[in-house]
């Protein structure tokens, strides 16, 4: 298979961007489900907490892995003048979605911590934190696939 010499960051040829943020759309709803399931079961901290956790730092990877990602393909096509709003548009959402990735990874790491060490009301409150916290990464992974599905194959009018 050829190499994509035009876009520096390619997988089997292919632009990155497109593949990696698949693990995003299925990695960080996921994560932020198992988040909320461990703040509602309190006895489900200390096992799955953990897991969770792993879950939401390879999230924020993957949403840092497609920002990059996607700057460099941006940086490699012409895009039509229409498109050109909706695509700043989906790639500030992205920045959005990578940070609010980061902070679920850290409010979920430090729920695993903190539920390993005693499962009190601070334990509680984090983990119902990193639930809301996910809850926010999953509406902004929506708005941004949404902004980059529409740049695509939709229409601008």
């Amino acid at each position: 298979m050829a190499e994509n010499l035009r876009v520096p960051y390619t997988i089997g040829g292919l632009p990155a961007h497109p593949l990696i943020i698949h693990a995003v759309v299925v990695l960080i709803p996921l994560s932020a489900l198992g988040a909320v399931a461990v703040a509602i079961r309190a006895g489900w901290n200390r096992p799955y907490a953990p897991l969770v956790a792993a879950g939401a730092v390879v999230s924020a990877i993957t949403a840092t892995m497609a920002e990059l990602a996607g700057d460099a393909l941006l940086d490699t096509i012409n895009v039509s003048p229409a498109y050109v709003a909706l695509l700043d548009e989906h790639g500030r959402f992205g920045v959005y979605t990578m940070y609010a990735s980061w902070v679920f990874a850290v409010v979920a790491v430090a729920t695993a911590v903190l539920g390993r060490r005693g499962s009190g009301a601070a334990s509680r409150a984090l983990g119902w934190m990193s639930a809301v916290v996910g809850l926010v990464a999953v509406i902004l992974v929506v708005i941004t696939g949404h902004l980059g599905s529409t740049s695509v194959w939709g229409t601008v009018g």
